[in-house]
């Protein structure tokens, strides 16, 4: 059966019309046989005629972020983080549709990322240089100060609650300037480039890491990996709580779907012995 039409999957929509305005106002031909399409978010990217890079994005009006609408402008700030270079950004309102869209043109990545999709089945080969390279960005990116927020307290707190009970204390003390989105497609290898910075901004310190090793969990060895590169930060407190809340994401996405995932079994024994370090 053919994919239910909707918007969360633009190759399910007619929007030609949308790409052909994209190209007028980025000033750059798109590539449409080699785009790449997410599933779920409503986004597309297209590597360009002149070697860069456009991705376009959507939102409804009234549910538009400032903070994660301006995201990957906002990054040009960030310094000694290897990350795409940003050109242009433009964005329009589409009243038939009923959403705004906003296409931004970067500089390409030499490499691909890790998992296109964001899962993984096996360790991925990564040369021992990537790792250092990895915690070299984060660390300099947990250093720079700013204003922006990509995970609240009250969030935190909530999906905690949610899932696991009020009777653990979640309060973090330790924040830092996060990516926000750290997971395998969002990494470059063998050389590093982190990719997608629309939700950068201030989260408990570990959360980058903690991002990494919740999307590793269906190979436990990588999983243990990222632990041991980020035991630093990951067997902090902040870094057990973010931990913790992942684990709650991925028992609460099992509980609404009814569906166990290549992470569930692994998040649940995990969550069981962060609760226990954390009481």
């Amino acid at each position: 059966m053919p994919p239910t039409p909707t918007m969360d999957d633009l190759r399910t929509v007619a929007h030609d019309d949308v790409l052909a305005e994209a190209e007028k106002r980025i000033g750059q031909v798109l590539d449409r046989d080699h785009a790449h399409y997410s599933r779920f978010n409503g986004t597309a990217g297209f590597p360009t005629a002149a070697g860069t890079w456009v991705r376009l994005a959507w939102c409804r009006p009234e549910q538009l972020s400032s903070a994660a609408w301006t995201g990957i402008e906002a990054s040009v700030a960030i310094k000694g983080v290897p990350r795409p270079r940003w050109y242009a950004g433009s964005q329009w309102h589409d009243a038939e549709r009923g959403v705004v869209w906003r296409v931004d043109e970067m500089s390409r990545a030499s490499t691909s990322a890790v998992s296109a999709t964001g899962s993984v089945d096996q360790e991925p080969d990564l040369p021992a240089r990537w790792w250092v390279e990895l915690r070299h960005a984060l660390a300099g990116l947990a250093g720079h100060t700013t204003e922006r927020v990509c995970l609240r307290q009250e969030h935190l707190t909530a999906r905690v609650r949610e899932v696991f009970g009020d009777e653990l204390d979640t309060t973090v003390t330790d924040w830092a300037c996060s990516h926000g989105d750290l997971g395998w497609a969002n990494v470059t290898a063998p050389e590093l480039i982190l990719l997608d910075w629309e939700s950068w901004g201030a989260a408990p310190v570990g959360y980058d890491a903690a991002c990494l090793w919740s999307a590793s969990l269906a190979v436990p060895a990588l999983a243990e990996r990222v632990l041991t590169e980020f035991a630093d930060v990951l067997e902090t407190r902040s870094g057990r709580l973010s931990r913790l809340m992942l684990c709650a994401n991925i028992e609460r996405a099992q509980r609404r779907s009814g569906r166990l995932t290549p992470l569930t079994t692994q998040a649940q024994t995990a969550a069981k012995e962060l609760l226990r370090t954390l009481a």
